[in-house]
């Protein structure tokens, strides 16, 4: 392997790593050199038979390949297909003086990235160094999906597990997803089941001096940001009281706002309260009692 850095030492160049297809040792060392020249720092080999070409890709790691078309003992048709065996998502460019202009669409469709006319410097570069930010950005795409990927099923994990109710809905109210804590509290015993029935979220706020009930929208919920007590009916037609938060979310200006927000039971919770509210009452109207006798 050779390293041919000819770079302006006033620049930072670009590490890269190229293996040039190639029977002419002068037709390799000029493409390395034309490279070094353009901004990057070089370190290439140069193969001419396919079992130096299978060594060379399963011994090295390789930004991009440069292949001569035609050549005495192996040609640039039989290296794409050795390129293709190994499944590499970097660029394969063929170089050649004389091939056809189908036989070089028939290569691009192969998976060839590009074909360029031997002695056409002004393009080879600029060619390469597209081929090299394309693929970059693949590998980029495909990072950001897998990150994208582990961040959603964390979200889901945490979704399914939580040990309050958890809900998404449109911004009219209608359910898109709940969690099978949520579906419990209504009486089911599963998301699907609840969802299948339960086509909207409608929360009913009780006055505190009237004890009327009315039916509010979520998304006016949203808007006051704080979490407030409400009730519901079950599956069963009991009542069930929460506590429920909302929020608003817009990912893109260009998508309708959607809702997200968590509920919790406290159905128990207020029934004690309301028989602790009981007791008290029935104390001092005990007290009331035994002070006048």
């Amino acid at each position: 392997m050779e390293s041919t850095d000819q770079t302006n030492p006033a620049r930072p160049a670009i590490d890269l790593r190229v293996l040039i297809i190639e029977d002419s040792k002068i037709e390799a060392t000029f493409t390395a050199n034309l490279l070094n020249k353009n901004g990057y720092a070089v370190v290439h080999d140069r193969v001419e038979t396919e079992e130096d070409m299978v060594a060379a890709l399963e011994e090295h790691k390789w930004d991009i390949i440069i292949s001569d078309y035609q050549m005495p003992d192996f040609d640039g048709m039989k290296a794409l297909q050795v390129f293709q065996r190994y499944e590499l998502d970097i660029p394969f460019i063929l170089v050649s003086g004389k091939i056809g202009e189908e036989t070089a669409v028939d290569l691009m469709k192969m998976g060839a990235h590009d074909y360029i006319m031997k002695g056409n410097t002004a393009r080879l570069v600029p060619a390469i160094k597209s081929h090299l930010q394309d693929a970059a950005n693949r590998r980029d795409n495909l990072r950001l999906e897998k990150r994208l990927k582990e961040s959603e099923a964390q979200y889901r994990g945490f979704f399914e597990h939580a040990h309050i109710g958890i809900f998404r809905c449109s911004e009219y109210g209608a359910l898109l997803d709940a969690n099978g804590r949520l579906a419990n509290a209504f009486g089911y015993a599963n998301a699907q089941s609840f969802m299948k029935d339960v086509e909207f979220l409608r929360p009913e706020i009780h006055d505190s001096n009237t004890r009327n009930a009315h039916t509010v929208q979520l998304i006016e919920l949203a808007k006051e940001s704080e979490t407030c007590e409400s009730t519901f009916h079950r599956k069963d037609g009991s009542i069930l009281e929460v506590k429920i938060n909302v929020w608003a979310i817009q990912e893109d200006p260009e998508k309708p706002v959607y809702l997200e927000g968590v509920i919790e039971d406290i159905t128990e919770q207020k029934a004690m309260e309301r028989k602790l509210r009981e007791i008290e009452e029935l104390h001092e109207s005990l007290i009331d009692l035994t002070s006048n006798l």
